[in-house]
């Protein structure tokens, strides 16, 4: 499976493509927080609330949010974010890369940008204590994301037009959307392709 130090090599050599910070465009920052041993790593996900209005409801995704002017970066604002919402105590030490920042679709007109940061918390898979905005949270291992047999696809409402989004099956829930196009980002990088249906 993926090791660690191939994926401190693969984000070292990287260089994402990101806008400068403070040029007024909205911005949100995700943590793909990776724990465990070398060879059986897992990323932190979480299960948002369900909430009226908020347009990712109930979906998975990885800990993060928007990066308010208390942030000095998007780094910071992923580190605040995950603290606030799993527990997890990051800090900057444990910064491993970025990943180049995706456009937000359906954000303000201002056009939103997320920053995806990679970061590695040792080997020990903290305890996770989701607050009031998460319903649930896990650790999934790396090979459960990048095993064929957990490759699914999502159909949804698309501006009235039904779409059909590739997606990651897990405990009953699907990973699809912005976290895959994340999750896609930080493939491409390892260049290690996630599974998709051949055929959705």
């Amino acid at each position: 499976m993926i090791a660690l130090d191939d994926i401190r090599e693969a984000l070292r050599r990287h260089r994402p493509r990101v806008t400068p910070f403070g040029d007024g465009r909205d911005r949100a920052a995700v943590a793909l927080v990776l724990a465990g041993e070398d060879d059986d790593l897992s990323l932190c996900f979480i299960r948002r609330a369900e909430a009226p209005g908020d347009r990712w409801s109930g979906h998975m995704a990885l800990p993060g949010g928007r990066v308010d002017p208390v942030d000095e970066d998007a780094v910071a604002a992923a580190i605040r974010e995950t603290r606030e919402e799993v527990g997890l105590p990051l800090e900057r030490r444990h910064l491993v890369g970025a990943l180049s920042e995706l456009p937000v679709r359906h954000a303000p007109a201002s056009g939103m940008v997320l920053s995806g940061l990679v970061y590695y918390l040792g080997r020990e898979r903290l305890p996770l204590t989701p607050n009031y905005e998460v319903a649930e949270a896990f650790w999934i291992p790396l090979r459960h994301v990048w095993d064929p047999g957990n490759a699914t696809c999502l159909e949804w409402d698309s501006n009235g037009r039904p779409a059909v989004y590739p997606a990651i099956c897990f405990r009953g829930q699907v990973i699809w959307g912005l976290t895959f196009r994340v999750l896609t980002l930080f493939s491409d990088v390892l260049d290690l392709p996630l599974p998709h249906l051949e055929d959705p």
